[in-house]
């Protein structure tokens, strides 16, 4: 996703020209715009990380800088992301493959099965009584 690269890479250079820790506040930052719903939420929550370290006649540009980045990105990543049809239509080709498999029998000679018959029909006939045969 070239989108979110994208954001990260603009938000680090837009922190170090503030003077923001961008180690600290990029990554907070982010978080906050991943886990938010709404625009109005994501902005309130810039509003008071960033708050503490801007200037109030700085902090509204800034904030509103980043949600616009942001939105600008992820609409980009969107675009150029596969279509979910493709998404379906490459589940439905592997379930197709997987059917067409098919397990090949072990084939068992006459020889092993009348053993196997034999060594069943020994130990059906045991009971509490007797003792195993060894």
């Amino acid at each position: 996703m070239a989108g979110p690269a994208e954001f990260e890479s603009w938000l680090c250079s837009r922190l170090d020209a503030l003077q923001v820790d961008r180690e600290v506040y990029g990554t907070y930052i982010r978080s906050l715009l991943e886990e938010e719903d709404s625009e109005a939420e994501r902005l309130e929550a810039l509003r008071a990380t960033l708050s503490a370290m801007l200037e109030e006649d700085v902090l509204e540009d800034v904030c509103q800088q980043i949600l616009k980045q942001w939105t600008d990105c992820c609409s980009r990543s969107a675009a150029s992301s596969s279509h979910p049809d493709d998404d379906v239509q490459a589940i439905a080709s592997l379930i197709e493959k997987q059917a067409q498999i098919v397990v090949k029998q072990k084939e068992v000679s006459e020889e092993a099965k009348k053993r196997k018959e034999a060594l069943l029909a020994q130990y059906a006939n045991v009971t509490d009584d007797e003792e195993y045969p060894i």
